[in-house]
């Protein structure tokens, strides 16, 4: 988690086979994205597809408008729905 604090979002939970998340999930990922553990509503933990933190940590990426935080929407669909 990076120190710049948390977020509660709306998210989908999958159960899939790890071969399918390291031959085909992971690969596909922008270079800003990593997998990461998160902590669910019910306290439990998965796997999510987070920020690197290092990403957070380069003032110049995050001015490039490149990275946008939706955060505050909780939603991806209603980031969708709010650009549409």
């Amino acid at each position: 988690m990076h120190e710049s604090g948390t977020a509660a979002v709306v998210g989908e939970l999958y159960d899939l086979p790890l071969k399918v998340l390291r031959d085909h999930l992971v690969p596909a990922e922008p270079p800003e994205l990593e997998i990461g553990v998160i902590e669910l509503e019910d306290g439990s933990a998965a796997l999510a597809t987070v920020l690197r933190d290092a990403v957070l940590d380069d003032p110049a990426l995050l001015r490039s408008g490149d990275i946008e935080d939706i955060s505050y929407l909780g939603d991806w669909r209603a980031f969708l729905h709010h650009e549409g």
